[in-house]
């Protein structure tokens, strides 16, 4: 079994939806899916609480978001296949 996790940011996908003075309008959206044995297991998406500047910080702060989820259910799935004894290949962060 193999645990993958896919990251992408939209940034400032809400610019000019709505009112140009609403601060939800820049923020960025982040979107994470994680495989295990190339099925998903969980997903999100959700906007980002901070206003990034630019695509490469949206996108820094959608890895960051998604790194706090994929740590604990990565340590989950190590105890796990260690119990079962089951052979997990970890993917780097």
């Amino acid at each position: 079994l193999q645990l993958d996790c896919y990251v992408d940011a939209d940034f400032a996908g809400l610019w000019n939806y709505e009112s140009d003075q609403d601060p939800v309008c820049v923020k960025s959206r982040t979107g994470c899916v994680m495989t295990l044995g190339g099925c998903p297991i969980q997903w999100h998406s959700k906007l980002q609480t901070e206003i990034a500047l630019s695509t490469c910080e949206a996108e820094f702060i959608a890895l960051s978001q998604c790194a706090r989820s994929l740590i604990p259910m990565q340590m989950l799935m190590n105890e796990l296949t260690k119990h079962f004894r089951v052979p997990l290949l970890s993917s780097p962060l």
